[in-house]
This record gives structure tokens, sequence and C-alpha cells, in this order.
């Protein structure tokens, strides 16, 4: 295959350093975009057979660093010379990888070419002599293609005997060959750092194997008959120590391939097996295998399933060692998360006993337990006899219906764990809606009383005839239109989360005034979600935007942020290396990704500076650099939501109180803190502009472009509606107000937005200035007596 002019022109370069160190490529970042995966592969030879160190350019720094990202594709010539450059690095020790050698062969798009076994074989021995054994999977591997697999050789690289659940494994893979062998070497957590990561399709490899699926049932079955016979004082207990961890990647291995085929007799082998090995057998704090409770936690954050998410959920009730409930804290979130992924699972929900109107109760003698799932939450209240209602059960049930009390709790706690991962899961998901039919639909989330709950809650869209959709509520047992016209589609009809960005803003206004005017609360924000257009300096740019660029954020609250909301990122800090990182997130349906740039800036004040947006789409398996404009609008909408979101409530201009204690960034603080609104100020303006008529302190309050203008008895102050800042008329005077919610907590919002509360708490504090006793605010405001406030 032909190399294209561009990749040609770093060949030339590439092959020969020394000789083009003039050359202004060598001194230019590689242009990845105009590379194809076969012109990667090509490059891939060359970078495998330089020596170490030798003309280390900006052309080199940045070509290693695409081959650490993307996956390269080799034709049968360059798969060959690649396998040779491989075997040439470790006959001169000078690496030579094996994984590198499974990579070429898997990602071979011709046949595999004749001189393949002796390089692998060249490559085995050398690595053999050198007694490097970093790689086993891939040696073992790379030995069943060149044909000299030997029990010896596998004694040699394990270093010793397989533990019996990893020997088994190796017995099958064996039988089977490389089909299974170079897929399980690639996934292999031993990889060298400077591969491109493996792609999903080597899971699929397997799975689509039926040698190896039957063995990931049987042995999963094993480990949870050891983790019995554990339990049961057949075996010893020995904390941490009932799996190898040879064993312990196998039994991942074997979970992830399970749950990518959706399996549904799992759950019923994994809930012992988890249990199991979450607590001791003994009285201890410790548990049979932290390990394989971790593993079989990634595995479900790879492939997830509700069953799954509720066995560890479960188990993490159970564990009684301190410090894995925070650990599985974080992996049940990324499962959540992950869920978004996987729509044809998503929303399948245990029937934990709730009507269609979303009630469950439990008699208690005299008194019943009476749980409601609503869109937004699930309570537990209790009923007596006569009709009152309580928070909690009465003494006399307390003690005469233990089991019932206890019951009724536990219940309310499972149902609103499986009522958050049903939001989390579908909000995460709104960016790429999955489409599926209303018979589904009705069956699966429509089908508990829990799921239809926070149905109801949400605006869905369904296909009223070929490529025509209306957007709709369940009621009832039907779908209301916005005008309240009931609409019935078909059973076969599709059904999908509405987005605002494919709606016109009539709609959009009239779904808003049906929420509020109903006082409903949806479980996440959907009729008021921001609406995020790409701008004409955004599609001139090309690949990269701006538009959130230079804000300066409180780190540590940033990256918590970023983490909660599924992104991967690094820790910065004041380190060697620590001082740039980028936060990126794969986007719903895995076709594209954002990438933000952020910087460590201020050690001092533990600010970091947030840079510029990028996206990359999925191409053979791995992401690429594309233009900004060729993201999908919604999956762009969302992605500068959640940015808009980090920077909007870390960014050190909401802090009211930044320049009475820090002189660093006043500017900053100052233009960002009472500057033009972004698109979650003007959704925030808009919830406003539609609550405040309803309050009772409207008479004194007006909108007007970014800022609540509130007239009190003392002062007319300016409530900026994207920091809450504030400022006095005449003179624009600052003023610095730190005040709990109180009164702003009583009022209706449609959506949970922090800072629109804080804009209102502000607000009724402001309009009765008159009753303020606080000596630092009426210092500020310029009243030094207070008994004039008593007028």
């Amino acid at each position: 295959m032909e190399l294209s002019a561009y990749a040609a022109d770093l060949m030339r370069v590439v092959s020969d350093p020394m000789a083009a160190q003039d050359d202004p490529l060598a001194h230019r970042s590689v242009d990845e975009a105009r590379l194809s995966d076969h012109d990667l592969g090509a490059l891939a030879v060359v970078a495998q057979r330089r020596l170490p160190g030798f003309g280390y350019s900006t052309l080199m720094y940045s070509l290693d660093v695409v081959l650490r990202t993307r996956q390269p594709r080799f034709t049968t010539q360059t798969c060959a010379d690649f396998l040779d450059a491989v075997a040439g690095r470790a006959a001169r020790d000078l690496g030579g990888h094996p994984t590198f050698a499974v990579n070429a062969l898997l990602h071979c798009d011709g046949p595999w070419p004749p001189s393949a076994a002796k390089s692998i074989g060249s490559l085995l021995r050398s690595l053999i002599k050198n007694a490097r054994f970093t790689a086993p999977y891939a040696m073992v591997a790379l030995a069943s293609v060149s044909g000299g697999l030997t029990g010896v050789l596998i004694r040699q690289v394990f270093k010793n005997t397989l533990p019996p659940i990893a020997q088994e494994e190796l017995a099958v893979l064996t039988k089977i060959g490389p089909p299974s062998l170079l897929p399980i070497a690639e996934l292999s957590s031993d990889r060298g750092y400077d591969l491109p990561p493996p792609s999903s399709g080597q899971w699929r490899r397997l799975a689509d194997t039926e040698e190896y699926r039957a063995y990931c049932w049987a042995a999963l079955r094993t480990a949870a008959d050891r983790a019995a016979r554990i339990h049961s004082g057949e075996l010893p207990f020995v904390a941490d120590k009932a799996f190898d961890h040879l064993e312990v990647a196998t039994l991942g291995r074997a979970a992830r391939v399970l749950l990518l085929l959706d399996e549904r007799e799992l759950p019923d082998l994994l809930r012992p097996l988890v249990f199991q090995v979450s607590v001791a057998p003994t009285a201890a704090k410790t548990l049979p295998s932290q390990a394989l409770l971790y593993e079989i936690a990634r595995a479900a954050i790879d492939f997830p399933t509700p069953e799954v998410l509720t066995i560890l959920r479960e188990a993490r009730s159970r564990v009684r060692h301190k410090g894995v409930p925070k650990q599985l804290d974080r992996k049940l979130k990324m499962i959540e998360l992950a869920l978004a992924d996987r729509p044809e699972v998503a929303t399948r929900l245990p029937d934990l006993g709730f009507e269609a109107d979303g009630t469950l109760e439990v008699a208690a003698g005299p008194q019943t337990a009476v749980l409601v799932a609503t869109a937004e939450e699930v309570t537990l209240s209790w009923r007596a006899d006569g009709g009152k209602v309580s928070a909690t059960p009465s003494a006399a049930v307390k003690r005469d219906h233990k089991e019932v009390v206890a019951a009724a709790r536990d219940l309310l706690k499972r149902a609103k764990a499986h009522h958050r991962s049903l939001v989390r899961a579908l909000e995460s998901g709104i960016a790429a809606p999955a489409e599926q039919t209303v018979d589904r639909w009705r069956a699966e989330l429509g089908g508990t009383g829990l799921g239809l709950a926070v149905a109801r809650g949400l605006i869905w869209e369904v296909e009223v005839s070929p490529s025509r959709w209306q957007s709709v509520v369940p009621e009832g047992g039907d779908f209301v239109g916005p005008d309240g016209v009931v609409v019935k589609p078909a059973g076969e009809a599709g059904i999908r989360l509405w987005h605002p960005i494919r709606s016109t803003v009539d709609e959009i206004q009239a779904w808003r005034e049906r929420f509020l005017a109903a006082s409903l609360r949806q479980p996440f924000k959907q009729a008021f979600r921001e609406i995020y257009l790409l701008t004409p300096a955004e599609e001139q740019a090309g690949t990269e935007s701006l538009r959130f660029a230079a804000h300066i954020v409180r780190y540590k609250q940033f990256y918590a942020l970023v983490k909660g909301r599924g992104w991967s990122t690094p820790m910065l800090g004041p380190w060697d290396g620590g001082d740039f990182a980028e936060a990126m997130r794969v986007l719903p349906g895995g076709q594209w990704r954002v990438v933000l740039d952020q910087e460590y800036a201020d050690a001092d004040n533990e600010c970091a500076v947030t840079g510029r947006i990028r996206f990359d789409r999925r191409v053979d398996g791995s992401f690429r650099s594309a233009g900004v404009a060729e993201a999908p609008p919604m999956l762009f909408s969302e992605a500068m939501r959640d940015v808009d979101l980090f920077v909007g409530v870390t960014s050190v201009a909401g802090d009211p109180e930044w320049t009475l204690r820090r002189e660093q960034h006043h500017a900053y603080w100052w233009e960002t803190g009472f500057g033009d609104l972004t698109e979650t100020a003007q959704s925030r303006r808009d919830a406003l502009a539609r609550v405040l008529p309803r309050l009772n302190i409207a008479d004194r309050c007006e909108l007007r472009d970014r800022w609540l203008y509130v007239r009190g008895s003392l002062r007319t102050y300016k409530i900026h509606l994207g920091s809450g800042n504030i400022l006095m008329e005449p003179d624009d005077a600052y003023l610095c107000i730190v005040p709990a919610h109180g009164k702003a907590d009583q009022v209706y919002l449609p959506f949970t937005d922090d800072r629109l509360a804080l804009i209102l708490s502000k607000a009724f504090l402001l309009a009765d200035d008159g009753k303020i006793t606080d000596q630092s605010i009426l210092r500020q405001i310029g009243v030094s007596d207070p008994a004039v406030t008593e007028t």
C-alpha cells in the first residue's frame, strides 16, 4: 500500500534524523490527521528500529505519543518489517517487548508474512536468553504462532507452576491456539507502556469462541466453590490470599466475557462469589480477596449490567474492612455512568414491589410503612391507623415489629440506590439517547413502579410516523404531548429521551411552562437544559475551542467534579511533570472523545487554568483528532455543558470572599464575576424569570440583562446571575455576603441548582435589608448605626 506524500516526508526524516536535523519537519509535531492507519504502521517500523535516544527530536517525541494513543494497521509487508524490527531490538537487548509483535499480528490486514515464524522465534530466543519474562501471555501467544509452545517454555515465562484456575485457562487457550492466545496477550495487564490501548473488539473475539466461553463459566464456578469452602472451614482463611494474582486476572477476563454477552444466569453465579470474597468467615475486619472484589468491579465498569451493580452495592454494605467501601463507592459511580453506553441493559430494574403509582406499603401493626417513589426521590413515612403520618415509626412499632422496620428501611436504601443509578445512567446517555420500541420500554422501564416514577418526570420522544417524532410525557397508561393531547404510538414504534437541541423554541417553552405549572422537579435538568451551539470562532479555529479557556479554578474542587462526571484525568500539583494534564471523557456511543487541557498555575492558592477543548473520533478502534465542527451537535452540546459546569462551580470568580482574602487573580475575578452570562447562567435566568412572579418579593425584584435587581429599603442591589456576586447602586460598590439558603430552600425550583438557590437566598435577604443585623453587611451597605435599620 502506497504511503501518503506527508507520510513519505516523515519517513525520510525519521529514517535518518542526523542527516535531516536541519529539515523543518524534524522540529514540528506530527500532524496525525494527515496520516492513515497504514501510514502509521509504516512509521511504527522506523520507530522500532531506531536506537534509544538517537535523534530524539520534536518530531520523534510527537510520533511516540501518537503511537501510544492510536492503533496502527499493517500490511503483510509492514507487518514483516515490524516483527523483524522488534526481534532486532530484543537481540541487541534494547527492549523488543513481545506484546508489540502480538499487536502487529492482530492488526495485520493481509495474511501473516511467511517470515513471521522466523522473526518471532528469534524474538523469543533473545527474551529467554536475557531472562526477560515481563509479558508471559504475549510470549506464550507468540510461541503458539511460531510452533515452539512447550511445557518448559511455559514454566520459564511464568517462573513457577501456574495456580489452578490460570493453569486451566492456559490449557484451554493452548488448545484453541492463536485465535484466543493473541487477544488474551493484548488484553493482559502486563502490556508495555508504549503500546496503544487495546480495542474492545478483542473481548468480542474471545466471547465468540465457544470453548473459551465454556471455560469462563467453569472458572467462575471453581472460584465460587473455593470461596464457599473457605467460609465453611474446609479450606483455611488467610486475608487477601484466596486467589493468586494470576487467578484474579483470569477471573476478571471470565467475568468480562460473560458480562459482555449479558448472560442472564451470571448474577446467580456472581452473587455468592462476590459476597463471600467480601467478608471474612470470622469476625475479622478483613476479607478473602480484595483483589478479586475490585477486579469484578472493574469488569463491571467495562461491561456494566444493573444486576452486577446491585450485587456490588450489596457487597459494599456487608464488607467490614475499613478502606474497601470508599474504593467501591468510586467504582459503583463509574459503573452507573458506564451503563449509559449499554442502553440495551441500562433500564432493567428489579421489581421491588412498587405499584404503578409509585407507592409501596408494608403493614407493621398499628402503623404502615409507606414508601413513595417520585421522579426526584424515594421517601419513607409511617401512617397510623387513624391516618396520621410521621417520619419515624412509633416506639411500640420499633419494639414489637423490629423485623418489619428493618426490612422497610433496607427496602428504602435499595430503592434509593436503584433510583440513583437509573437517573445517572439516563442523564449520562442523553447525549446519544438509544432508541427502543414502545413495547420494550413499557416492559422494562415502565414495567416497575420505581422505573415508571422516574420515567414520568422525564420528557420522551415517540415515533408517530417514519422519521417524525413527537415529544411526550408518560401520564397514566398513555403518553401526553406538551399541549395535553394524548399520543398513542404503536407498540413497535421507537421511543427515546428528548433533548431540547432537537426542538423548537416554542416546544421548549411549552414544556418548561408545563413543569412549572405543576411544580414538578425533574430527576435531572432536561426541560431547562442548556444548549451549546458551535460558534463562528470555533468553526474557524478548526480542531479546538477556546470558549472556556483561561478560567482560574480551585483545583481540588475542579478535580473532584471532573472525576465525578465520568472524566479521566491525572492529578496536577507542584511536582515535576505535574503542571499540565488533559481531562477526557469518552462520550455516549463510544465513537467520540472530548479533551480539556488544564495547567497548574498557582501552588499558593491551589489553582489551575483551563485550556483548549478538542474532540477525537474513533476510527478503526482508536481515537483520532477531528474538527470541532465534525462532532455531532448533541454530543458537542453535552461536552460543552460539562466544561461549563466545571468552570461555573469551581471558578474563583464565584467566591464572594476571594478578593478579601487574596491579592492574586483580582482582574480575572472581577471580569468573570460580573461578565457576560454563559449558557448555564442563561438557563438560570430563564428559570428565575418564571419563578420570580410566584414569590412574595416579586414586587421588589427585576431581571435586567445579566442581573437580578433587588430593591431594598436601604439600597438597590444587583446580583450577577452567573457568579452570584453583588454590586450596590448607585456607585457599584461590592457587597460580600455568604448567607445560608434560608427561605430559598422553601422555594420550588424546576431543577437542582445551588447557584440559583444562593442567588434567591441573597435576594430574600436584601429585599428585606431593613432587618439585617449582621454588622459586617451593614458596614458595607453604609449603615453605621444599627438603630437606623429599625425605622
